[in-house]
C-alpha cells in the first residue's frame, strides 16, 4: 500500500482561528499530522464606521476590491446592515486570488476579475487595463482591506490616475495564547514544516518566539510572504508556485518527493 505523500510529516499551521479547517483538511488528506497555532487574531478596525459608510455608497464605485476572504466577510455584513445588497449584486469586483473570488461569489457576485498572478501588483495592473486610459481619471475604486495592509495596490492604482478610497474592514493583532504551543513545537524539535499564509502571521510568529524553527523547514504561500520571512531572519525552503492553500500543499508534497533535498535542509530528518 502506497503511503500518502506527507505521511510522517508534522506541519504547523499559523492561520487565524476559524480559518484553518480547509488548509488542515488538505494537509491531513495528504497524510500530514497538523498542529494549529493561530499567531494572529482579527479584531475590529479602529474606525469600524468607515466600512459602514463605504457600504452605504457602494453604487458610487466603479470597482470594489476586497483584498482577502476576511475583508469579503466583513463587507458582506456591512452591506447587509446598509441594505445595499442590490448594489453588491450590480457592482464590478476584483480580487487578488481565487479564494477571495469564491467568497464574493458566495455573496451573490456573478463576476470577479482575478489576475493571473495572485499579487497586489498584478491586480492593480489588471484593474487599470480593464478600466482603459480614457476612463481612469473618473474611475473610483474602493479597497476593503486590513488596517496597515500593504500599500502597493493603492499606490499603483493612484499612480495610474485612479481615485481610490480605502475602508479598513478589520485589524490584526498578535495572539499571545499560542506562545506555549509554538515553543513546544520548536523546542521538541519534532516539527517538519512551519507554514505561513500571510506576512502578518510571520511577523507575529517572530514576536512570539523569535526567529527560530527548531529544525523545521519553512514554507510560504507567496513571494511576498517569503520576503517578509527572510527580512525577519527565517529561512524559506519552499514558496508555493500557485499562491493559494492548495498550491502550498502541492509545494510541500513536491518537496517531500525530493528526499535528497529534504534530508539536506532538514535539521532532524
Amino acid at each position: 500500500m502506497i503511503s500518502p505523500p506527507l505521511a510522517g510529516q508534522h506541519v504547523l499551521v499559523t492561520r487565524p482561528a476559524g480559518q484553518t479547517e480547509g488548509f488542515r483538511t488538505l494537509l491531513e488528506a495528504a497524510g500530514a499530522t497538523v498542529t494549529t497555532a493561530p499567531t494572529i487574531r482579527l479584531v475590529p478596525a479602529a474606525d469600524p464606521e468607515g466600512l459602514a459608510r463605504a457600504a452605504a455608497r457602494l453604487a458610487e464605485y466603479d470597482w470594489i476590491v476586497p483584498t482577502s476572504v476576511n475583508a469579503v466577510r466583513r463587507l458582506g455584513d456591512a452591506v447587509s446592515e446598509a441594505d445595499s445588497m442590490c448594489a453588491l449584486a450590480a457592482g464590478r469586483f476584483a480580487a487578488v486570488g481565487p479564494a477571495t473570488a469564491d467568497a464574493l461569489r458566495a455573496l451573490g457576485v456573478a463576476e470577479c476579475l482575478v489576475p493571473p498572478i495572485y499579487r497586489g501588483e498584478a491586480l492593480a495592473d489588471e484593474i487599470v487595463a480593464a478600466t482603459g486610459p480614457g476612463s481612469r481619471p473618473d474611475a473610483r475604486v474602493l479597497l476593503v482591506q486590513a488596517e496597515r495592509a500593504r500599500p502597493v495596490l493603492r499606490e499603483r492604482l493612484v499612480a495610474a490616475g485612479v481615485r481610490v478610497d480605502v475602508a479598513a474592514a478589520y485589524a490584526v493583532e498578535v495572539n499571545p495564547d499560542v506562545r506555549d504551543v509554538l515553543r513546544e513545537f520548536i523546542e521538541l524539535g519534532r516539527g517538519d514544516w512551519l507554514t505561513f499564509t500571510a506576512s502578518s502571521a510571520a511577523r507575529a510568529f517572530v514576536q512570539l518566539v523569535g526567529a527560530q524553527t527548531g529544525g523545521a523547514l519553512v514554507a510560504a504561500i507567496s513571494p511576498v510572504t517569503a520576503s517578509t520571512l527572510a527580512e525577519l531572519g527565517l529561512p524559506v525552503h519552499v514558496v508555493a508556485a500557485t499562491h493559494s492553500m492548495p498550491g502550498l500543499v502541492d509545494a510541500l508534497v513536491a518537496s517531500a518527493a525530493r528526499p535528497g533535498r529534504f534530508a539536506a535542509t532538514h535539521g532532524h530528518a
